[in-house]
């Protein structure tokens, strides 16, 4: 499949609703929670209907033998197969629910000068583990709401004998990170006071279950092309499929 870069100043996304019946054709194999339940969920996809933006290929300056002539950008990942966009964070806002605490930690690991994954949510207070496999001095720089020096949560370095670094989220909203020894290295961290959450996997597909039947908004949010809410309506016992479709300008 052939591959046009696009040069994106602006961008529209255009959610579809769809309500279909969910349905089980096997009752008594059914717990009693689930035919009570009013529970409904929110499943789609974000993707670009035509054309779609190649990874950039950004070359790297420094410890090339560990990190690489070149990296590719992660801001833009696309699924060949559907268009499908990676990494967009997906919250449903206005439902009521309680925070499911980070029981396991979160992991951004240091890997070949990538933090891995370069997109995550979890709850608030999960506690992180910032791994290093480099073998090579690293210096974590995380920031919160936006990339300036006076929203530093905090700033470590961690040379090639710290294998790990461990901070605890407890604030909801966006964290960004960043290495101050490697300029590419980029990642972010959506931290949820609510349940009703999830990032795009490699298809720009995602799923988010057990909601409270309600009328919401859909708030899908990417590091370049920012964010935009639309409302939705989860009715009892349905599912309602949402897909964001990027348009040029």
């Amino acid at each position: 499949m052939t591959k046009y870069r696009t040069v994106l100043t602006s961008a529209a996304l255009t959610l579809v609703v769809l309500i279909a019946w969910s349905t089980n054709g096997q009752i008594a194999a059914t717990p009693v929670r689930s035919i009570l339940s009013n529970d409904g969920s929110i499943s789609g996809a974000v993707r670009f209907p035509d054309d779609y933006p190649e990874r950039e290929k950004i070359t790297t300056t420094k410890d090339q033998a560990v990190c690489g002539a070149f990296q590719y950008s992660e801001s833009f990942v696309v699924s060949e197969e559907n268009h499908g966009l990676k990494n967009v964070v997906v919250t449903v806002e206005g439902a009521e629910g309680k925070v499911k605490a980070g029981q396991a930690a979160a992991i951004l690991d240091q890997n070949k000068c990538q933090y891995t994954p370069h997109v995550q949510a979890v709850p608030v207070g999960t506690k992180l583990e910032i791994l290093n496999n480099d073998g090579l001095l690293h210096n974590v720089h995380a920031y919160f709401d936006g990339l300036d020096p006076k929203n530093t949560v905090f700033n470590k370095a961690q040379p090639k004998f710290l294998k790990k670094i461990t901070q605890t989220l407890d604030k909801a909203g966006m964290y960004f990170f960043k290495c101050d020894v490697h300029d590419h290295m980029s990642a972010y961290i959506a931290v949820m006071d609510h349940p009703y959450y999830a990032v795009t996997d490699e298809t720009g597909r995602f799923a988010i279950s057990n909601l409270p039947a309600g009328t919401y908004k859909v708030k899908a949010w990417h590091e370049v092309l920012g964010s935009l809410e639309k409302t939705v309506i989860v009715e009892s016992g349905k599912a309602a499929d949402a897909n964001f479709d990027i348009l040029p300008n």
